[in-house]
């Protein structure tokens, strides 16, 4: 349901138009399958907890994401405008990397994450620059 929610957001064009997201600055892995996550706002942060469990293994993620359903692969996660998981063997972004685009994260996040830190947009009403 939680991706169902995703893909019939992201499928909406008129929700990309005028859309300027800056991306993850940071991700932080808190344990078993949450998420700290650092977004750039315009000269401020704002800061969201995730908890990736009822995305990943409650749900069907689809055949890219089904590697992190493995916690020892999940820890192994980076933020670099887009949330990476890395090649845990050599710490590559390569084929087998796994990356989800910022705006997916941000949607996660608004919808089903917990705010920690609200940045200067999310005061002013949530209008991203």
């Amino acid at each position: 349901m939680k991706w169902e929610s995703w893909r019939s957001f992201a499928n909406e064009p008129t929700h990309w138009q005028n859309s300027t997201e800056k991306g993850l600055l940071k991700a932080e892995y808190l344990g078993d399958y949450k998420l700290r996550l650092w977004f750039e706002e315009e000269l401020d942060v704002t800061i969201y907890e995730l908890d990736f469990y009822p995305l990943l293994l409650e749900e069907d993620p689809g055949p890219a994401l089904k590697p992190l359903r493995q916690i020892g692969r999940f820890q192994f996660v980076k933020g670099d405008y887009a949330l990476i998981w890395l090649n845990p063997e050599t710490g590559a972004y390569d084929e087998t990397a796994v990356d989800l685009a910022p705006e997916c994260v941000r949607f996660l996040c608004e919808h089903y994450g917990h705010l920690v830190k609200p940045g200067r947009t999310a005061l002013n009403g949530g209008v991203r620059t």
